[in-house]
């Protein structure tokens, strides 16, 4: 059964002078423990979906469902669904371990606690002890990509999307996060669904 369900959207941009159709009439459903990827060309609609599922935009007509039920975004945003950009979009003033405690200290876990399961996840996604007290500007993109994985996780999102999670790491680092992202789909039970350009 699906935990994610689109079903008929529509969504266009307007401007003063012009209606853009993004998406014409999309359904497609997504399960839990799968990995998902939404190929395209750039222009193609991918970032926009990205948002509708992410629940951050409304599609013009449609519907869109999560566990059978219309999505209820604001409760979906804080609890079940966490978003990992291709510009990462980690705090710049906060540190890597800091970083990832921010969703937990959101849904009320401080402290001690938090920043055990913080290091936790760090250690998970292959960062060393010593990034820890990191700035973002002093990390290199594959470990500022890995600690908003580790954010992601943080939340304890059943549904993961990633937006071009690949686009600004080399070879290396990119299949790497790549290998993170369908662990999570295939040994945790996540939902994983990343935007791409590139098959």
């Amino acid at each position: 059964m699906s935990v994610l369900a689109v079903s008929d959207v529509k969504y266009a941009y307007q401007s003063r002078y012009r209606v853009v159709n993004v998406l014409n009439d999309v359904s497609c459903s997504f399960e839990m423990g799968k990995f998902y990827a939404i190929v395209g060309k750039s222009g193609s609609g991918k970032t926009t979906l990205l948002s509708l599922l992410a629940g951050l935009d409304l599609p013009v007509s449609g519907d869109i469902f999560y566990e059978g039920s219309s999505l209820n975004r604001d409760q979906y945003r804080r609890q079940e669904v966490s978003v990992i950009y291709q510009a990462f979009h980690l705090f710049p003033l906060l540190n890597a371990l800091e970083n990832v405690m921010y969703p937990m200290e959101l849904n009320h876990k401080k402290g001690k606690e938090a920043a055990q399961t913080a290091k936790e996840l760090l250690r998970r996604v292959g960062l060393p002890e010593s990034i820890e007290k990191q700035l973002p500007a002093r990390m290199s993109g594959g470990e500022q990509q890995r600690v908003a994985i580790a954010r992601a996780l943080a939340s304890q999102a059943k549904v993961i999307l990633a937006d071009e999670p690949t686009g600004n790491l080399d070879s290396e680092n990119g299949q790497n996060i790549v290998e993170i992202l369908l662990a999570l789909a295939h040994e945790e039970g996540k939902c994983v669904i990343i935007i791409a350009h590139d098959e």
